[in-house]
């Protein structure tokens, strides 16, 4: 899934949070800010290796939100889990059909 390794890419220092602006609401935004204050070891790069998301699993919830939960692979043996609630929000002007979605919390272990 895409946002998933858009959040890995942040949380493991190869993107800024910023990048993530208009995707992402207030509540978890600061989340993220925590998240990647306090998981300094995503950051560290053993033997070369670039982190990945491994392994994905998307559930929808009864009021059409997308609850996310992934396996990320951070070194040849070091796997963390990532998890995030997608929201639909209202499309943006007349062009638009399809609802944009937006980031409304976010863990990581």
């Amino acid at each position: 899934m895409w946002f998933a390794g858009r959040l890995l890419d942040v949380l493991t220092g190869r993107r800024p949070l910023t990048s993530l602006a208009g995707r992402v609401r207030d509540e978890a935004y600061q989340r993220l800010w925590e998240l990647h204050a306090a998981r300094a070891d995503w950051r560290r790069r053993v033997r070369g290796r670039t982190p990945y998301v491994y392994r994905c699993r998307c559930f929808r919830t009864a009021d059409g939100a997308l609850e996310v939960a992934a396996v990320v692979a951070l070194d040849q043996d070091v796997f963390r889990a990532l998890a995030f609630r997608l929201e639909p929000a209202a499309p943006d002007g007349p062009a638009a059909t399809a609802p944009d979605w937006r980031c409304t919390a976010v863990q990581a272990r």
